[in-house]
């Protein structure tokens, strides 16, 4: 460790505001003294126990190799798992954007039989066709560009590390 040995108890409680933390560290520092002067296991206290037992097993060597590519495997489930869960939250908001679309075509659908005439009479003739149009044109290219997104077509490429 980096430590100096003559740290002490003292020196422990100095560092910690809370005194149940300084208990725990000098509970720690104890242990690794014990197990490292091979004092036999004192039964009476058993978080010194299990503290010894983790710094026993802390300081032997690991039984298996970790398999190569670990990390990659690892990482590869963690973003499977983030991509599912990502994939379930866009699916329910478009969801709630498609049943908020709805429910604005029903209010606006319902109640316009008192602005529509007079929306008639103050807009010129022929342009609400072209609005018409140029929505239809809207709609039609960001439906497709939907429709492509959903069945994969303009998926960026991926790279591989």
């Amino acid at each position: 460790m980096n430590r100096k040995p003559e740290n002490t108890a003292a020196d422990a409680a100095a560092r910690f505001d809370d005194p149940r933390i300084a208990r725990e560290w000098e509970l720690q520092e104890r242990a690794q003294r014990e197990e490292r002067g091979g004092a036999p296991m004192d039964e009476a206290d058993p978080r010194l126990a299990q503290y010894r037992l983790l710094t026993r097993a802390l300081r032997a060597p690991v039984t298996e190799p970790i398999p190569y590519g670990f990390a990659e495997q690892v990482a590869r489930r963690a973003q499977a798992l983030a991509a599912g869960n990502d994939r379930v939250e866009r699916y329910l908001q478009q969801l709630l954007l498609a049943a908020l679309v709805v429910a604005g075509v029903a209010i606006v659908w319902s109640s316009s039989d008192s602005w529509w005439p007079a929306l008639q009479t103050q807009v010129p003739a022929g342009s609400l066709s072209w609005g018409a149009l140029a929505g239809g044109c809207c709609l039609l290219t960001w439906g497709w560009q939907g429709v492509a997104r959903a069945i994969g077509l303009d998926a960026p490429p991926r790279h591989t590390a």
